[in-house]
């Protein structure tokens, strides 16, 4: 494991930084193109290629999804410094921030700090731990700046993505190499974090790119919810993070592409303690007959350690992973695509009597293959998509993601589209092999003032989670400036989790206390519906305007045997409505003015209140290599909350307003 002490983790990336600074002589001078950084106008972002659906490149107009693409542009104007704060900015996604470094994201349902059915990528590279089934996002991070783009699909992407693309998936794509030389230096301080990042590029003889960087993040602690009155006081749950990282492109021939990238990171964020690193290598190659192959290759290693109540529980996960892709030509009306893949996981958790796992270590893997065809049945005009994944896992055995998808372009300017799909959560590691206790209620003398714990306990058998969905949607560009997107769904779900409790009883061993069993099961089903409607207006290259509504309901059903408290009251955890307005407007050639406005309904279940909130950046270019910011978050209220208190999940914290400046340097 890393050293966990911040001078360690400081020096660490001082010497990436430095390297950075002393190597950029050697690089030549790369001023920016100006008008690079201009947005991309409507009908640019109709024609930007995306691979999120199928796996294969198409035009974002023409995908048959609730397609959204959050553009180098979009990050670069928003002045975030994380991804979990760049996911605000999309429609129809839930993004509440917990804590300093804990989230809570997921879109349409069932939301939560261990959120289990949104499939996170990073260059297809999937970063969901089988521990729960989602992901740790205060340990998942990049050099902002290095991504190309965003892509993101509201509803399921099982049929290409397989097991857990079941409300969602987000795929990070970053930047080619040969697209970041030179030398970037960034830093920014504020009264709630600071932090700063280093970039290198150069060629590599005389067909290959490559980048390094460095990257350290330093927030402090938010106001801990203590009381009912919403009284904040601070406490120790403040967070750092530094990461290392490289990526080389080689153009081995005309027709072949060889990427490696990388990284390290560590993050503390109290609890818990994360650390790791990756490894990925990509080969694509075009053949000349129209037809692509894609091989990639990647280990990634992490290690997790966490206190349950001064009991230490560790875990070492080792996964490697390789996936080859195949486009065949095309085959009269018929666009084909297909590929296999192989995941192994080696999970070892060591804890104590009281939490652990049994067995403490499991090794499992994941075989899966998946075909996909658009077939055209009018020129240029209608489209049918069949697909599924196939896939073994260890824990329930055979399972099939079948989609069929169709759009149809009445001119072409607009876009009709429709879906039916079948996507899975498989179970998690966590829900069989777990056991562990967390106090619930200090003794009164109703209780012979014995304290009360929850106990997990681990299952051997769960069914999978299923999702039957139901979508359509309708793209329209009626002028050049003027764009809409609407996306309409109904879900189905079945097999939902529960965590089922049992009657308390009398436990002596070690120490006398009340105990509670909390087991998983599958007696939970339910729906979900609504719709989400985004609406672009460019009216001139200096001004961009986006706003977005989402609306969605939420019937659950638990089945009358179940004892999960919670089972019922998870549609009061989700918002109904979410809103976001976001404006863009250069006010001269070398300022920049980003508003962002966003509205959050209320959770009855946690009564957090709903609240609208505005983020702001004002940004000044001094010169092409040199540019100011001063941002602002949070700017409309001095603190808010945005979660509630889960049974298996962290404090409540008030979200405070916070100010920051940031200066970029490119050579």
């Amino acid at each position: 494991m890393w050293n966990r002490r911040p001078a360690a983790t400081a020096a660490l990336v001082a010497a990436g930084i430095g390297l950075a600074v002393l190597l950029s002589p050697e690089v030549r001078a790369a001023d920016p193109d100006l008008q690079a950084l201009k947005g991309l106008s409507l009908e640019q972002l109709a024609d930007l290629q995306v691979s999120i659906v199928s796996k294969r490149p198409e035009r974002l107009a023409d995908s048959a999804a609730a397609v959204y693409v959050l553009t180098e542009d979009d990050i670069r104007r928003s002045g975030y410094t994380s991804i979990p704060e760049l996911l605000r900015l999309i429609p129809g996604f839930n993004v509440a921030r917990i804590d300093t470094a804990e989230w809570a994201i997921t879109t349409r349902g069932f939301n939560g700090r261990f959120a289990n059915k949104l499939q996170v990528m990073i260059d297809g590279r999937s970063v969901y731990t089988p521990l729960f089934s989602g992901v740790f996002w205060e340990a998942f991070d990049t050099l902002l700046e290095d991504i190309e783009r965003i892509e993101v699909i509201r509803g399921p992407g099982a049929s290409s993505w397989g097991a857990n693309a079941v409300n969602g998936v987000v795929n990070i794509i970053t930047k080619h190499a040969a697209e970041t030389q030179g030398t970037l230096i960034s830093g920014y301080a504020g009264n709630a974090q600071r932090g700063g990042a280093a970039r290198y590029g150069a060629p590599v003889g005389e067909h290959g790119y490559l980048r390094l960087y460095a990257k350290y993040d330093d927030r402090l602690a938010e106001p801990n919810l203590v009381e009912p009155n919403l009284t904040g006081l601070l406490d120790d749950d403040d967070f750092s993070a530094s990461r290392l990282g490289f990526r080389g492109d080689w153009d081995l021939a005309p027709t072949d592409n060889l990427t490696l990238q990388g990284d390290v990171q560590s993050s503390d964020a109290e609890d818990p303690w994360l650390s790791g690193g990756n490894l990925m290598l990509q080969w694509d190659h075009a053949r000349a007959s129209g037809a692509t192959d894609t091989l990639r290759i990647y280990y990634d290693r992490s290690d997790l350690e966490t206190g349950i109540d001064n009991e230490n529980l560790t875990e070492d996960l080792d996964t490697i992973e390789t996936e080859y892709r195949h486009r065949f030509a095309t085959l009269g009306r018929h666009d084909l695509n297909a590929g296999l893949g192989y995941r192994w996981y080696n999970s070892r958790i060591d804890g104590s009597d009281l939490n652990g796992a049994d067995p403490a270590e499991r090794q499992f893997d994941l075989l899966s293959a998946f075909v996909q065809d658009e077939i055209r049945l009018l020129a240029e005009r209608w489209y049918l998509t069949l697909g599924t994944k196939l896939e073994h896992n260890d824990f329930t055995g055979f399972e099939i993601q079948p989609s069929i998808r169709t759009r149809w372009n009445p001119r072409p300017d607009a876009t009709l589209w429709a879906a039916v799909s079948r996507a899975v959560r498989t179970p998690s590691r966590g829900e069989l092999d777990l056991f562990g206790e967390s106090a619930a209620l200090s003794g009164d003398s109703a209780v012979l003032g014995l304290p009360i714990v929850f106990r997990s306990t681990g299952v051997s058998v769960m069914e999978s989670e299923t999702l039957n969905a139901y979508e359509a949607g309708w793209r329209w560009r009626p002028t050049p400036v003027l764009g809409f997107d609407l996306a309409l769904f109904y879900n189905d779900y079945d097999e939902l989790r529960t965590l089922e409790l049992s009657a308390a009883e009398l436990s002596l061993v070690p120490y006398p206390r009340w105990v509670i069993d909390t087991t998983p099961d599958n007696r939970l089903k339910g729906q979900t519906y609504g719709a989400d409607l985004v609406v672009d207006w460019r009216p001139s290259d200096t001004l961009k305007l986006q706003a977005w509504y989402s609306l969605m309901r939420m019937d659950l059903q638990p089945d009358a045997v179940s004892t999960d408290p919670e089972a019922a009251v998870l549609a009061g955890r989700y918002p109904q409505q979410e809103a976001g307005l976001r404006a863009g407007l250069d006010l001269r050639s070398d300022l920049e003015l980003d508003l962002y406005a966003r509205f959050v309904d209320q959770l009855p279940d946690f009564d957090v209140d709903a609240y609208l909130e505005l983020d702001a950046r004002l940004a000044w270019r001094l010169d092409p290599k040199v540019t100011v910011a001063l941002v602002g978050r949070n700017l409309l209220n001095p603190s808010h909350l945005e979660y509630g208190d889960e049974t298996l999940g962290g404090t409540p914290h008030l979200i405070a307003r916070e100010v920051m400046l940031r200066i970029d340097i490119r050579y």
